[in-house]
């Protein structure tokens, strides 16, 4: 090998992830610790943890440790080691055994690689067991345009050697000066390295080389790559090198992921590739799990549903071009937080969607969430005097909770509802004791097995009325509104009239503070319809962001699903509206038939008040 090869050193070849544990006291003092953590800040008589955290993260550790109440607790933060670098550890919180003192707390610390390393990120406390060491014969590559440092690593069972570690023009002109290129793939590798120079987002390409084994045989390898966020919003560009055929065989998850394409804002995958992801994965996990490749497959995921609270005061506040840097800081540190344990999208406007690997117990899962859930709070903790950005999550596992990935969205959605309704900045995963009854009426299963008998008998109903209609129109139009307060087992039906939208004719239930429907007149409830006449919401609290004044008049009411028909044709200046609400706790779904029923019936009063140009009924 050249001399501009450059291996590990002794410390890196050290730097494996031993467990560096302690026992910490109620002021952050170590007051007992193993060799290998009184090794790594090089102080055998080692005293307060915060002394050796990064400056400015000393508030955020302290607080992340006094927040522990006896459930694992897991975060990041910058330590200094011996040789007095500052390098990202993930650390863990977790319960001693016997609690021979009160305030006392274990504390396991693991050693992350940000830059260099970052392909070796291990994070075996969380994955369980999704090991990179134990891919053997793997190499994998990051580049760093900032210091301009190409770096390349081999992996075997139990260790990993740097083979390559100098500027990228350097290791280009060192391949090819050696002979390790392929006169007829010489262009196709310059290509190569120009893509990784330029920060291409993605990209792959098939060399022959004999870089694996030192000029005795040439052989087809293919590079494969993307740009990744640091923690601290800056990009590398990550990649790992597959022979041929390994590239086809060595993991079905890889070749899933290395097609997703990104969200251009946060950095995470869009909602398309990573729906597909899910479905794919879940899929595949159905067709092989009696087979011997279930091994290429992580099992027993968990579908997070992430929606960020308060955003829609962000973007009036300060604008969409802020609120789109939050949405960018969001992703970041979700990407930092799940690491190797899943994959991240984005799926809506301040929704994302997380699919996490290997989750074998509701502890695991709840480690994850409550780490989501602290660290995006504690993200934008100083970021504004009068509200927070926190976020609220729905979750569900697979396939405990469900075997297909439609199912499983519902039941995490349904998780979020609920998330949202008990007052945000909170997780809710699925119990089957708790949430099975609300959720089946959420998704109107008593009505599934009979929707298209309901649905061809309302037709059957409407075409009637739509004779009565011909014949008495005041009275047919209060025989449909009275049909669908019975039928659709509606709490309430409400017609409001003039600019003050007060109430004019209730049909069921007269709710409270239902005097008027002054927030149809809110920008929020006018932003929800979208330039169409109406609205349908299975859940009111999962809008307060977007709609507070509805929201608010909504939950003065008690009413949780609601379908809002405008009356006349002007959304900008509304002075009718048809209200169809439900009362309670349960969410529930509006089938098809009933929101056009509905529509139905808004449009006869529009014609009544057309032709006849009078109060809407007597």
């Amino acid at each position: 090998m050249s001399d501009n090869t450059i291996y590990a050193d002794d410390y890196e070849r050290s730097n494996r992830l031993n467990r560096r544990i302690a026992t910490i006291d109620a002021y952050y003092l170590a007051i007992v610790a193993n060799k290998p953590f009184t090794e790594y800040f090089g102080d055998t008589r080692f005293s307060n943890l915060t002394e050796f955290v990064a400056e400015e993260e000393k508030i955020n550790l302290m607080d992340f440790i006094d927040s522990y109440e006896g459930q694992e607790l897991k975060g990041i933060f910058h330590f200094r080691n011996y040789k007095g670098e500052m390098r990202l550890n993930l650390i863990t919180l977790f319960a001693q055994k016997t609690s021979s003192a009160r305030g006392e707390i274990n504390i396991e610390m693991v050693d992350i690689e940000s830059l260099a390393n970052i392909n070796d990120l291990l994070l075996d406390d969380i994955t369980k067991g999704r090991v990179l060491f134990g891919l053997t014969k793997e190499y994998t590559f990051t580049y760093d345009m900032t210091d301009d440092i190409f770096k390349m690593c081999r992996y075997d069972i139990f260790s990993k050697d740097t083979i390559y570690k100098m500027s990228l023009i350097q290791w280009r002109e060192f391949m090819i000066n050696e002979g390790f290129i392929a006169e007829s793939d010489i262009g196709l590798f310059k290509n190569l390295v120009g893509q990784i120079l330029s920060y291409e987002q993605s990209f792959s390409a098939k060399i022959t080389t004999s870089m694996r084994t030192q000029k005795q045989i040439m052989e087809k390898l293919i590079f494969t790559g993307m740009v990744y966020n640091k923690y601290n919003g800056d990009k590398i560009v990550i990649g790992r090198i597959l022979t041929d055929e390994n590239a086809h065989t060595n993991s079905n998850l890889i070749e899933m992921i290395s097609d997703l394409s990104y969200d251009a804002l946060t950095g995470v995958y869009n909602k398309k590739t990573i729906t597909e992801y899910a479905k794919n994965l879940i899929s595949a996990n159905n067709d092989h799990k009696h087979d011997n490749y279930m091994d290429a497959y992580p099992t027993n995921l968990a579908i997070l549903i992430l929606d960020v609270d308060n955003f829609k005061k962000v973007n009036d506040l300060y604008g969409h071009m802020y609120g789109d840097k939050i949405l960018g800081r969001i992703g970041r540190k979700l990407k930092e937080i799940i690491g190797d344990g899943g994959v991240i999208g984005r799926i809506g406007g301040d929704e994302f969607l997380i699919i996490l690997f290997d989750i074998t117990d509701e502890n695991l899962l709840r480690g994850y969430l409550r780490a989501v859930r602290t660290q995006i709070k504690w993200e934008f903790i100083n970021d504004f005097a009068d509200f927070n950005i926190t976020c609220s999550i729905g979750s569900s596992i697979y396939p405990k909770d469900a075997s297909n990935y439609d199912e499983l969205f519902r039941i995490a959605d349904f998780c979020l509802y609920i998330a949202k309704e008990k007052g945000r900045d909170r997780y809710v995963f699925y119990r089957k004791e708790i949430h099975e009854e609300a959720y089946i009426k959420s998704i109107t299963s008593s009505d599934k097995k009979n929707v298209s008998g309901r649905e061809v008998n309302e037709l059957r109903y409407i075409s009637k009325v739509i004779e009565h209609f011909a014949r008495n129109k005041r009275q047919a139009i209060s025989d449909l509104l009275t049909h669908i307060q019975e039928t659709f087992n509606v709490d309430s039906v409400n017609i409001y009239r003039g600019e003050n939208l007060e109430l004019y004719k209730t049909f069921g239930q007269v709710l409270d503070n239902s005097s008027n429907a002054l927030y149809a007149k809110s920008p929020g409830f006018k932003s929800m319809l979208c330039e169409k006449m109406f609205l349908e919401s299975s859940f009111v609290g999962r809008v307060a962001d977007v709609a507070p004044e509805f929201s608010e008049a909504m939950h003065q009411r008690n009413v949780i699903c609601t379908i809002q028909i405008v009356l006349g044709n002007d959304t900008n200046n509304i002075t009718g509206l048809l209200t169809i609400d439900k009362v309670g706790n349960a969410p529930q779904k509006w089938a098809e038939y009933e929101i056009q029923t509905s529509l139905i019936a808004a449009y006869l009063i529009n014609v009544l008040i057309a032709d006849e140009d009078r109060p809407y009924l007597k």
